[in-house]
Parts: C-alpha cells; structure tokens; sequence
C-alpha cells in the first residue's frame, strides 16, 4: 500500500453526518454553550468562543442557529424542556391535587436550585438591561413550556369539579409566582451555597395550602 492511500484511510470521512448522529452533535454544542455562557456571561461570550469550546468551526453553528441569541434560546429552552418533559410525565391528572401540586411545585424549585440554572437565571437578570431580548426568551420559553402544561392541568381539574378556578391560565401563573417568591429573592441576593442549602419544602407546603383553599371546591375545601 502506497503513502498517499495509507493517508486518504487514516483520514475523517467528512460530508453529511450519519444518521443518528445530528441530536448528538447538536447536543453536543448546546452543552459546550452553556459552559461558554457560565464561564464568560452573556456580553463576552461569542460564536467564536463556542466554537473552540465545542471543537467544530463557527460554520458548522451558523447551520443551526443564526447569532448568539438563537443559541442562548436554545440553552434556555433546554432547561426549560426538562421542566416540561417532568410534568407531561408524572401523571399529575392520576393525582389527587395536593399530590400533584406538590410535584409540580417540587419541580419548579428544583429547576431553580439547579447551579447551571440558577448562574443562567442571575446572568439573564443581570444583564437584561442591555440585552433585554434575553428576559424576553426565557420568559417566553417558560410560558410557552411550563406556564401552559400547568394551566392544562388546571383545565382538566376543572372539568373534573375537583378545582374551582374562573382563569386556569391566569391561576397557572399566580401559583408559578408564589412558588418562586422565596426561591427569585434568594437567586437574585444570596450566595450559590446559600441556595443550594434552601429549605423549600416549608415554603413550598405553606403555598399549596393557600392555594387551595382558594381554590378548592367548598365541599373539598382544606
């Protein structure tokens, strides 16, 4: 076997990536993106630097996504997905409300808690006043995702006469806010530790409560 065919079989097949293979690489990005975004923040980080991170050119990016925006939406909506994909799965409507309200509110807080979370969260509110289509992107990705599958439920209970809620929707975001009240205030002023340390559950338990005694039927009323 002559040189120049040794080399031409030493070398990477380039061209379309195998099948299978495309959620991997993509996955792949979205992860070496958020490492750029908690190391260097929103501002200083680049489609440059991500590259590097990632190992591939800043070409194979712009395939998919069109500025660091878009790949900073993407990160965002990866967490947020997770959030999602818990509650589409937990089976809340087999639940009887307390239990499923305290999944939901369990999940919530547990996302917030999360370290990769919670330096998105402080980045996004940090420097949301120069790039203020960040707040927009998570906020939008949230109610999209986690806001809507909650009101969904609410719905549901409705139909079923164990909730009494005029505005499932509405009702859908004054629960996401009394769960994330303690947990905002904490991520926006506290040390990383001290939110790793939180104790929730208190809080979490006093919120369901409340809740429901405005929202319980009278006859079920706690």
């Amino acid at each position: 076997m002559n040189d120049a065919l040794r080399t031409s079989e030493a070398l990477p097949k380039t061209g379309r990536p195998r099948r299978g293979t495309e959620m991997a690489r993509t996955a792949a990005l979205i992860n070496a993106a958020t490492r750029v975004f908690l190391r260097d923040g929103y501002g200083l980080a680049s489609i440059d630097k991500v590259a590097a991170e990632a190992g591939i050119s800043t070409r194979t990016i712009y395939e998919r996504f069109r500025n660091k925006a878009d790949l900073f939406g993407a990160v965002i909506s990866r967490l947020v997905d997770r959030v999602s994909t818990v509650l589409a799965t937990a089976g809340l409507d087999a639940l009887e409300p307390k239990a499923a309200l305290t999944v939901i509110a369990e999940t919530i807080a547990g996302r917030a808690r999360d370290a990769d979370s919670a330096a998105l969260f402080r980045i996004v509110a940090t420097e949301a006043h120069r790039f203020p289509e960040l707040a927009a992107r998570m906020r939008d990705s949230d109610r999209r995702c986690v806001d809507s599958a909650i009101a969904d439920y609410f719905r549901g209970q409705v139909a079923r006469g164990t909730l009494t809620l005029g505005d499932p929707d509405r009702a859908a975001k004054i629960f996401l806010q009394m769960i994330c009240a303690e947990l905002h205030e904490s991520l926006l002023f506290d040390a990383p530790q001290a939110l790793a340390a939180l104790d929730c559950k208190p809080h979490l338990e006093y919120v369901i409560d409340l809740f429901l005694r405005g929202a319980a039927p009278r006859s079920h009323a706690i």
